[in-house]
């Protein structure tokens, strides 16, 4: 058995906080919304409502303990140590997360507090998708989505709950365009999918994450917040001997109906979950006044522009014949 399966199993036994809330999700309700060939699913989980309301500003993070750090967690949880080479700065523990939205849900923390970031930690999250190959391997970045900006962790979820994942061989045909092919990997350009963004597949790590870090400088050097890393989510996949990552660039974390005060308001937060096509909604009044349209506005918020992703597509050609 792989260890972090032994270790679900062993904490929701032991520890009834974890035990009880996936119990209760085993009740949560889902409905789906066909937009012309794909599909995005929407969740009503009451449970997630601390993550969807987080008070992610510097002073709140600041104020409070950091719920990630060993010595700060509840004494019934326990771990698996993920070790990414020799040096103790690129080792993780992976976690059991108590508030899930998977049937299987873990949070791979760095032992180490240090900020959360991508940059350099690229490898770490393809090595987990390799190794927690039933489960999709996701970064929020530390300005849209991340509950823990201040702690480097990555999530992992149960594969055949997201869209984006369950349904990629189909949405693959007609949503994604190739921007370049070489040394066992293709990059590809996604369009007319409601999220802009970027998705990389192949074989060869090095190159993947060579790729990577292409992209991800073309995103910093347009980024116009000094000091704070680039919105972007992040979900990665392992089937049959390829890694499937996909990069989704952000111009905001919450969308215009959050901040409502009238009967409009949703309280919708879009992380990695729902960039993968699985929105969860915390609030029953939001579930079950969301529809397609809301679905639309929501990520047209959020996402990219479709004229931002052409650009930096350019950019990154230009990149590769230098």
């Amino acid at each position: 058995m792989q260890d972090h399966k032994q270790l679900f199993q062993e904490q929701s036994k032991s520890w009834t906080l974890a035990g009880d809330n996936y119990r209760a999700l085993s009740k949560v309700v889902f409905k789906d919304f066909q937009m012309d060939d794909f599909r995005i699913r929407l969740q009503c989980n009451p449970g997630r409502i601390v993550s969807t309301s987080a008070n992610v500003s510097k002073g709140a993070i600041q104020a409070r303990p950091c719920f990630l750090c060993a010595k700060n967690r509840p004494d019934e949880q326990t771990y698996q140590t993920f070790a990414n080479g020799d040096n103790l700065d690129s080792e993780f523990q992976i976690l059991v997360n108590p508030f899930p939205v998977f049937p299987e849900h873990f949070t791979i923390a760095a032992t180490k507090h240090q900020p959360q970031t991508i940059k350099g930690n690229l490898v770490t999250l393809l090595k987990l998708a390799n190794t927690m190959d039933d489960c999709v391997v996701f970064y929020n970045g530390p300005r849209c989505g991340a509950s823990a900006p201040d702690h480097l962790h990555f999530q992992a979820g149960s594969k055949g709950l997201m869209p984006l994942e369950s349904d990629y061989k189909d949405w693959k045909k007609t949503h994604l365009s190739t921007l370049w092919k070489d040394k066992g990997i293709e990059v590809y350009k996604m369009e007319g999918f409601l999220r802009n963004g970027f998705v990389l597949e192949g074989n060869d790590l090095a190159e993947l994450n060579r790729n990577f870090e292409l992209l991800f400088g073309l995103l910093e050097a347009s980024n116009t917040t000094p000091n704070e890393e680039s919105m972007l989510n992040l979900l990665c996949w392992f089937e049959k001997g390829n890694w499937i990552c996909v990069i989704f660039p952000r111009k905001a974390h919450r969308p215009k109906c959050y901040f409502r005060e009238d009967e409009t308001k949703l309280m919708i937060s879009p992380a990695s979950v729902e960039m993968g096509g699985l929105m969860i909604a915390a609030r029953l009044e939001d579930y079950e006044r969301i529809g397609i349209d809301e679905i639309k506005e929501i990520y047209g918020d959020v996402s990219a522009s479709r004229t931002d992703i052409d650009l930096l597509s350019e950019q990154f050609l230009k990149k590769q014949k230098v």
